[in-house]
């Protein structure tokens, strides 16, 4: 039976949707064939699950079978999605973990970092930006005199616990151990739409962020580090280890020549 045009018609969406989110809690409705609506229940569920195993394959690996099981279903029943399209749902269900930190600590203590970090791969792969320019890391070019921006595509996060090893090393057949240890990752698309994944030593992570901060050439950078006595060593060493890292960061597509494209940065 469907639901007809009816003045109780929003009141019955209201029980229908009660009852597909939750029907351990809400009963079928006596309106609608009991084998329509679970076919109804069956297609929802199966179009989460699609999603979220898409995009969380290792985060499901790591909390086992049973207890994803849990929490998509509670995530279906509970959290209010802010899109009707199911290509965000991996964007809902961070936004629902993220609500619920310590509940999802007591399963596993990296587990929000580790899906966290799932999500913003695929984030970054998907994300919407004008045509990435042209590899500009040419002689011609000096990124100690030009300005320097970020990757147009790209995010600069830091965690607790190392889980980028669990997404590097894919092999485990249980959970593995992570002692907290914090780091530092930087994930970018590059020109060829490939979201690369990078752990920075101390003096990439000082561009970085720099250039997160504002976009502006080596030189500046340095220059702004000597005047607020942030340059450890020799000046001169420091300079030339700038110059020709920038280089790299050039090469790899890490950072760019500023244009007039607009950045676009992924941050939760």
């Amino acid at each position: 039976m469907q639901i007809s045009d009816t003045p109780n018609e929003q009141d019955r969406l209201r029980i229908l949707t009660a009852h597909l989110r939750n029907p351990a809690q809400q009963p079928c409705p006596g309106f609608m064939d009991a084998q329509a609506v679970d076919l109804y229940r069956e297609l929802l569920v199966g179009n989460f699950d699609a999603a979220l195993r898409a995009c969380f394959p290792l985060w499901i690996r790591c909390l086992g079978e049973a207890r994803y099981l849990l929490w998509r279903d509670e995530f279906i029943a509970e959290h209010a999605c802010r899109s009707p399209f199911f290509r965000q749902i991996p964007d809902e269900f961070m936004a629902y973990l993220s609500q619920n930190p310590q509940r999802l600590q007591q399963d596993l203590p990296y587990a929000l970092e580790l899906a966290h970090l799932e999500w913003l791969e695929l984030a970054l792969g998907v994300a919407q930006t004008d045509t990435l320019p042209e590899h500009s890391g040419s002689e011609a070019q000096d990124p100690w005199t030009t300005p320097l921006r970020l990757n147009a595509v790209h995010a600069l996060v830091q965690y607790a616990h190392p889980v980028q090893q669990l997404i590097l090393r894919p092999t485990f057949s249980a959970a593995p151990v992570l002692d907290p240890n914090p780091v530092s990752l930087y994930l970018y698309r590059d020109r060829v739409d490939a979201v690369q994944m990078l752990e920075p030593d101390a003096l990439s992570l000082q561009i970085l962020v720099s250039l997160d901060a504002d976009p502006q050439s080596g030189s500046a950078i340095f220059q702004h580090w000597q005047d607020h006595g942030k340059i450890d060593g020799n000046a001169q060493t420091v300079a030339e280890q700038m110059q020709g890292l920038l280089r790299q960061m050039l090469d790899l597509q890490m950072i760019d020549l500023v244009n007039s494209n607009d950045c676009r940065t992924l941050h939760d």
